[in-house]
């Protein structure tokens, strides 16, 4: 009985959604999809003072990217080299915000 209520809701939902269930699952809005621009050896300024683990990398400077890391197929953080040689990790929402890419 519970088996057939759950078959009627995805069965109703696909309706809802345009494109199905499958289709809403490929979109994602906009504010979450990974930066284009930002891959490993890509080069950061800070724009602001930004604390990052136990350093403060303040604005103006410059750190490298290291290493991506990601989540469910999304960019979640990325892994910075700082300018002693220390590795840090930085959320994306901090990257936004705080950071610029430097053109190479």
């Amino acid at each position: 009985m519970a088996g057939s209520l759950v078959v009627a809701v995805v069965a109703a939902l696909a309706v809802v959604v345009p494109g199905g269930a499958a289709g809403a699952a490929d979109e994602a809005p906009a504010s979450d999809e990974a930066p284009t621009d930002i891959a490993v050896g890509v080069r950061l300024e800070a724009v602001a003072d930004v604390k990052v683990a136990r350093a403060e990398v303040a604005r103006g400077s410059t750190v490298s990217v290291a290493r991506l890391i990601e989540r469910q197929g999304r960019i979640t953080a990325v892994d910075v080299e700082l300018a002693d040689g220390h590795i840090a990790r930085v959320a994306m929402a901090t990257v936004r915000t705080s950071f610029r890419v430097l053109p190479e």
